[in-house]
């Protein structure tokens, strides 16, 4: 397996500080080539990632904090440089400017709005960046990197992430009606993700999917069938490779959407200005995918296959004992899937700048899975889909009609978001 080879000492550093403080999330590499060296975009993508989940966000939550550190970033570094169309906050400075301190600046200055209770390990991380910075000077780069991360704080502030309440519902509501799953039978979570107001979509139902099919169409009973084969704990016909599928893509969706753009960036040695623009866009799109798909999960309540498998003819279930899938069901409406929108959105943007032929090497959350290589992102996109299938917690339908919303939100993130001159 190829080793980070640290190539300067500033970045050494900084990645120490990761790797040391937050232990959990080990797997959470950067990729598996060296970082440029001052390409400080790839390593503050990291750090949001590990300091999210470090305050246990939920997917929801860390793709709308990882999309306002990268809007922030952008937007700073745009400012410096004049090479895109600003997403909202655009001040050019009266002098020269370091675009990395910018870069740091605006990153750090997110975190710490967002998570004050990790500002020394934050704060520890900016001044580690800010020691090797060559690129002009620091103190203009991190006035417009402020300024920048406070318009967008301001921008996102009452945007509807918060609060958020639960969704328990009757104890038999009925077929095809999702009700919480075992095995802690949690209550739905972010019942009103749905609303919160999108980062560049015109509003959270312009991609909706059409609803699922009718409970015994044959539709429904084909995919019914086929998870029920394919997803239960012991299944026979589930083939060695599709149980780590099922395993590896387990963890959370942005994960593996941003550690696949990190090495993308790496293995290609995009600048700074290229990671700006190119991770705003990836991050704003797997945001607006989680707020879409959410939208759809509980407009429909749809149940779970482990509901289904395990129901009576009219929809209650007495026990759980006459089907288990593989892994354990998300606390939250089956339709659509929300891994594959996200993953989805993600890459498809990531096609379009560095092409769909690309061999990753990832990691995975997931106590001992091994990596996993990929020969190209479509592939990617496939596993992680399917997976959720051989997981026994999706339908195909549902796979099928997220990739189709997270396609559409991708181009339409290409189409109407920040852009090069």
């Amino acid at each position: 397996m190829l080793h980070i080879n640290f190539i300067m000492k500033h970045t050494f550093i900084f990645l120490s500080i990761l790797a040391l403080s937050i232990l959990s999330f080990k797997n959470l590499s950067a990729s598996n080539k060296a970082i440029e060296p001052g390409n400080l975009v790839i390593q503050w993508n990291l750090l949001t990632l590990k300091v999210a989940k470090k305050a246990n966000q939920n997917s929801n939550l860390a793709s709308r904090t990882a999309a306002i550190e990268a809007i922030a970033v952008y937007d700073a570094v745009n400012s410096i440089k004049h090479f895109g169309t600003p997403y909202h906050y655009f001040v050019a400075p009266t002098g020269a400017a370091s675009a990395q301190a910018a870069v740091v600046q605006a990153a750090h200055d997110v975190l710490v709005n967002y998570f004050p209770n990790q500002k020394e390990f934050i704060d520890s991380a900016l001044n580690s960046s800010l020691q090797n910075i060559t690129d002009g000077p620091i103190e203009n780069g991190q006035k417009i990197g402020a300024a920048a991360a406070a318009d967008i704080i301001a921008l996102r502030a009452n945007d509807g992430s918060s609060p958020l309440t639960t969704y328990a519902g009757p104890a038999n509501p009925g077929v095809g009606v999702y009700r919480p799953t075992p095995g802690k039978f949690a209550p739905g979570i972010d019942v009103e993700w749905g609303n919160v107001k999108p980062f560049l979509l015109k509003d959270a139902k312009q991609f909706l999917p059409e609803p699922p099919p009718a409970i015994g169409s044959d539709e429904y009973k084909k995919a019914l069938a086929e998870v029920a084969e394919i997803g239960e704990i012991k299944s026979t016909k589930r083939t060695e490779d599709q149980t780590h599928i099922a395993q590896f893509y387990k963890q959370d969706a942005e994960l593996t959407v941003n550690e696949g753009l990190r090495e993308l960036a790496t293995i290609h040695k995009t600048s700074l200005e290229e990671n700006a623009l190119i991770f705003a866009l990836v991050d704003i799109a797997e945001a607006d995918a989680r707020i879409e798909i959410w939208g759809g999960k509980y407009g429909y309540l749809f149940w779970r296959p482990v509901t289904a498998l395990n129901a009576s003819e009219d929809g209650s279930v007495k026990d759980y004992t006459k089907w288990t899938p593989l892994i354990n069901t998300p606390p939250h409406p089956s339709y659509p899937s929300g891994h594959s929108a996200t993953i989805t959105a993600g890459y498809e943007i990531l096609k379009k700048f560095f092409g769909d032929k690309n061999r990753l090497e990832l990691h995975t959350t997931t106590p001992g899975e091994p990596n996993r290589i990929v020969a190209s992102l479509s592939i990617l996109e496939w596993e992680n889909g399917y997976s959720r299938v051989y997981g026994g917690i999706h339908y195909p339908f549902e796979n099928t009609a997220a990739q189709n919303v997270g396609r559409k939100i991708a181009a339409y993130v290409l189409a109407n978001g920040p852009k090069k001159n």
